[in-house]
């Protein structure tokens, strides 16, 4: 069996080259058939997908990156089948890794695609929003979530913090600064038809799995094959409570406090009384009044063990 590699070179504050090597070395040793993409930009990811999609059916595709990387990917097998995904960690966040229990050791990680003893059919969220449907894997959310993601992609302080492996205090530095200014909007949420109205709005997250943001436990019971999203409404709280709910969230401790709503469907239709910015698995998705998460239905063969 041939294996293909789309390496992001730059993930593990850019030791991702390093780690491929590695990688390489083994597979080598195991006289292993591969090929080799490396991403360059952003986006390459879907792209290269595309490039090799005549070749992927029945083969193995590897992803070796961050969450971003893989989610690059996940926009790239939309509509192909038969092809059975594995994924190296080397995210800062790696919340998808770790909401699945995926191993975050490189050689653990391809031992485990080598020779892998459980196959998941993973479910692809989508999000749609200005006619345009995009995918993740882990979430996708409105609001300050997403406005949090989107400053830190912009931050030059990101790439110092991950170099001395604390990319996830920019994400708690951010966050507690956005808070104090951040200004919540009424928002109308459609769930498989059932309508309900929130007032004062900081974010609602859509969810495949239960983490995102580096650790934190939204939706404790989300799962990503059971063709439903687990949904997290934050309403009506001030500032200084959601900041004293943060540490709470780690540990999935959140749930039961006012102002925090849990929902569940196949479809979340939200409709928003002002423009917010929308994320996919931490990237950003634009920006918009009017956004639907849909769950998908077993669109990818997933190695989990």
């Amino acid at each position: 069996m041939k294996y293909f590699f789309i390496v992001n070179p730059a993930s593990r504050s850019g030791r991702g080259k390093e780690v491929w090597l590695d990688i390489r070395r083994t597979l080598d040793g195991q006289k292993i058939p591969f090929q080799v993409f490396f991403t360059q930009y952003e986006g390459h990811g879907t792209r290269l997908v595309r490039q090799i999609a005549g070749q992927l059916p029945g083969c193995r595709l590897v992803v070796v990156g961050g969450d971003g990387t893989l989610n690059e990917v996940f926009n790239g097998l939309a509509g192909i089948s038969q092809v059975t995904l594995g994924y190296i960690p080397l995210g800062s966040g790696n919340d998808f890794a770790r909401g699945l229990g995926l191993p975050t050791d490189p050689q653990r990680a391809l031992a485990c695609i080598l020779s892998p003893s459980r196959i998941l059919s993973l479910d692809l969220g989508q999000v749609t929003s200005h006619g345009r449907t995009s995918f993740f894997g882990i979430s996708a959310g409105l609001g300050y979530d997403a406005e949090i993601c989107y400053q830190v992609s912009h931050s030059p302080v990101k790439k110092l913090l991950n170099r001395l492996h604390l990319g996830n205090l920019i994400y708690a530095l951010v966050a507690v600064r956005l808070l104090l200014t951040y200004p919540p909007c009424d928002m109308e949420i459609t769930v498989d038809g059932q309508r309900r109205n929130f007032q004062k709005v900081h974010f609602v997250t859509g969810m495949n799995l239960p983490y995102e943001g580096g650790g934190f436990r939204f939706c404790p019971d989300a799962r990503p094959d059971d063709g439903r999203l687990s949904c997290m409404v934050v309403h009506g709280m001030n500032p200084l409570k959601i900041l004293f709910l943060f540490p709470t969230a780690y540990f999935g401790k959140h749930t039961g406090f006012r102002g925090i709503t849990l929902l569940e469907g196949k479809s979340i239709q939200i409709r928003s009384a002002s423009p917010c910015k929308i994320h996919r698995d931490g990237e950003f998705g634009g920006v918009s009044d009017q956004v639907v998460f849909r769950a998908g239905d077993g669109d990818v063969s997933l190695i989990v063990g």
